[in-house]
This record gives C-alpha cells, sequence and structure tokens, in this order.
C-alpha cells in the first residue's frame, strides 16, 4: 500500500477506511437492499448514486443507525456538510453514541474547520474502550490542534497515538509535521523515518523527510528521500514538488 495525500480530506477518508466506518454485516431489513447498493456505490466513488441509495435505505428503516451513519458519508463526499452532520448526528442518537460514528463525525468537523468540535468527538471516541482504533482517533485530535497552531498539544496527542499503536505511520507523521513546525529539524527527521520504517512506501513521509533532511544540511540524504517519492508517485503532485527539489539539488 501506498501511503500518500496530507491533506485534510485524505485524513478523512484515512480515519472512514480504518475505523470500518460502516456495518459489513448488517441486520437485515426493509432498506438493506439499497444500503448494500450505496455501499456499493460508495466503494467505486459514485458519490451521487451512493447517496440516493443511502436516502432510500433510510427512508425504508429510519431506525438504523448505520444507514444514517453511510448517508452522511455520502454528504460528506458531496460536500454538503450540514446534511452530513444532521446525519451523524442522527446515528449517534439511534446507536447511543457509537465510537466510530463519533470518529466520523469527527472528522467531518475537520473538513468544516470546526477544530474544536472535532477535538470533542475524537477524544470521545479515543477513551471508548469498545473503538477498535482509538491511534485513529488521538491522532485526530493532535491534527485539529495542528490546524489551531497549538503545537505542543499536537505532539502531546500524537505520543498518545503512538503509545496506543506504534506501527500507525499517519501518527509518526504527523508528529514529525509538527516538530518541524516548531523548527525541531531533527526530531522531524527522526518522526518522519520512523513513519517510513512502518510504512516503507508512504509517499509523504519521503517528501517531508526529504524538507527535513534539507533544513539539517543533509543534502545527499534529501536527494534520496526525493527520489524514492518521484519513484513511487511520479505522477501525482508530491512526485512533482519532489521532482523540482531534485533539480534544485543537482
Amino acid at each position: 500500500m501506498k501511503w500518500n495525500n496530507s491533506s485534510v480530506i485524505w485524513l478523512m477518508a484515512a480515519l472512514l477506511m480504518v475505523t470500518g466506518c460502516v456495518d459489513p454485516k448488517p441486520k437485515q431489513s426493509k432498506g438493506t437492499a439499497h444500503y448494500m447498493y450505496g455501499l456499493s456505490h460508495l466503494k467505486q466513488q459514485q458519490y451521487t448514486d451512493a447517496l440516493k441509495e443511502f436516502m432510500l435505505a433510510v427512508e425504508q428503516d429510519p431506525q438504523r443507525p448505520d444507514f444514517y451513519n453511510a448517508l452522511a458519508q455520502a454528504y460528506q463526499y458531496k460536500k454538503a456538510y450540514p446534511e452530513a452532520e444532521k446525519s451523524y448526528l442522527k446515528a449517534l442518537s439511534l446507536s447511543k453514541n457509537n465510537p466510530e460514528y463519533q470518529n466520523n463525525l469527527a472528522a467531518l468537523y475537520l473538513d468544516m474547520k470546526r477544530w474544536d468540535d472535532a477535538i470533542t468527538y475524537f477524544r470521545q471516541a479515543a477513551n471508548n474502550l469498545l473503538f477498535g482504533t482509538p491511534e485513529v482517533a488521538s491522532t485526530g485530535v493532535g491534527y485539529a490542534y495542528f490546524q489551531k497552531s497549538n503545537y505542543l498539544d499536537a505532539i502531546a496527542a500524537y505520543q498518545e497515538a503512538i503509545q496506543k499503536n506504534i506501527n500507525y505511520p499517519v501518527a509518526h507523521l504527523r508528529l514529525g509535521e509538527a516538530y518541524y513546525a516548531l523548527e525541531k529539524w531533527d526530531l522531524a527527521v527522526a518522526a518522519y523515518e520512523k513513519a517510513i520504517e512502518v510504512a516503507p512506501n508512504y509517499v509523504d513521509a519521503h517528501y517531508k523527510l526529504g524538507l527535513a533532511y534539507m533544513k539539517v544540511g543533509e543534502q545527499a540524504k534529501a536527494k534520496n528521500a526525493f527520489a524514492e517519492v518521484l519513484q513511487l508517485a511520479p505522477t501525482t503532485e508530491v512526485g512533482k514538488l519532489a521532482k523540482g527539489y531534485l533539480e534544485l539539488l543537482d
């Protein structure tokens, strides 16, 4: 698996995928067929068709929290954020605060740049003993703090995520970003290197490691890092940026 894309949208998608935000084996109900069709469309990034199916599923069975959660995702991908929020909140109400839905709502608040709301719901998910991937939610807490330029709290949250799962590469990458923002170049290098140790094909980690190497004067290592980006993802935006740095360093 190639790890890339460091945007808020990427973080949202990563959270949704990692947490298993939809029930793979929903109980049979009147809306189940529409729900399953919707999941298929969602997987194929056919968001309008997915939205139509999830709306029909909810209409058929308005007491299914997983249906509302899926509907919220489709709205979120369509950037209909107020509708997505309403559906996530309905899913939470029906499920009695399922931590996966809390995590997904927090990811929505990242898209909406509602950092404090994101922190609140990520924390609820991270602290729930029944949540399967608390490191994801803790990383979300850190990312929201980072967006508020509260780098020390961001670092604390990333370190908490790493304690929960040392092999979660995104937490190491984000930790490196916080150190980089604080101009702690050596610590940033170490964090990015750890991310790559955990996920050797993590494109963003190679790219950011190259930037950090430049800051500490390791030009040869920087070139190697950018070359790795170019090899892994030559046609992506980050690949083009890496190519530009390689030309500057030659």
